[in-house]
């Protein structure tokens, strides 16, 4: 269940971005193309971030925690290059997918904490 929710979080975060910025993010392929890029997302934020995360965590430190903001984005990067069907274009249009993301999490697990 956790893992649809986070996919769905994905989903719409990449719909919203795609409404956002028609001319920055183009999808070829319509919603299933879409739904194929959240669920690459997702699976790159389970098993991608947390390593680049520790990895980048003495410049995380320096840069008071701003830095993983440049990981997050890099992540939506790396799912634009996976999914040939998908074009983001900037680094500012991923930055706000990462946002995005991260606070579709956030509310979902400010919800479901006992």
């Amino acid at each position: 269940m956790r893992l649809m929710v986070k996919w769905f979080i994905c989903f719409a975060a990449l719909l919203v971005a795609r409404a956002l910025f028609p001319a920055d993010f183009w999808v070829y392929g319509g919603l299933l193309t879409l739904a194929a890029a959240a669920a690459v997302l997702m699976l790159a934020n389970l098993a991608i971030r947390p390593i680049l995360q520790i990895v980048a965590l003495p410049v995380t430190i320096v840069t008071f925690g701003l830095f993983s903001l440049v990981v997050n984005a890099g992540v939506v990067a790396l799912t634009d290059f996976l999914v040939p069907l998908i074009r983001i274009r900037g680094f500012w249009v991923c930055l706000l997918i990462a946002l995005l993301v991260s606070v579709g999490n956030g509310l979902f697990a400010s919800r479901h904490r006992a």
